[in-house]
């Protein structure tokens, strides 16, 4: 066993941080934020906002990529533009971003079953043409 892992073991408020942080990952992942998109959103929802510059520090992401974590997490729209100067990002409430999610999915599937609908007519009608 290694040191850190005996810390861990030893210090339960530390083990019980890592394990909420260990959830939020997982439950920012089922709503499609990769790991990186993560750590930034919850960076910025537990510090508030902050420049590209200020983050990529904190997090250790070259800056470069966080520029391009930044953008992507604004078409997810779970982080906003603050137009300050310099800009700085900041979180959009979890809340928001989640019933946003679920409103993109739920117009997903609505387009889907259209698609299903229209398919389904068509090969109906294929079917009548064909026969005649």
């Amino acid at each position: 066993m290694k040191i850190r892992d005996q810390i861990y073991l030893e210090e339960e408020p530390v083990l019980e941080g890592f394990k909420i942080l260990e959830n939020s990952f997982t439950l920012l992942s089922k709503f499609g934020l990769s790991p990186n998109q993560s750590k930034v959103y919850l960076s910025l929802s537990k510090d508030g906002p902050r420049t590209a510059s200020q983050l990529s520090k904190v997090l250790d992401i070259p800056r470069t990529e966080m520029y391009h974590l930044l953008k992507t997490l604004q078409q997810k729209q779970c982080v906003i533009t603050i137009n300050e100067k310099p800009m700085k990002f900041g979180p959009v409430p979890i809340e928001n971003f989640l019933q946003t999610t679920i409103n993109i999915e739920k117009n997903k599937i609505k387009n889907l079953e259209e698609i299903l609908f229209a398919l389904r007519k068509f090969k109906k009608s294929w079917h009548l043409a064909k026969d005649a």
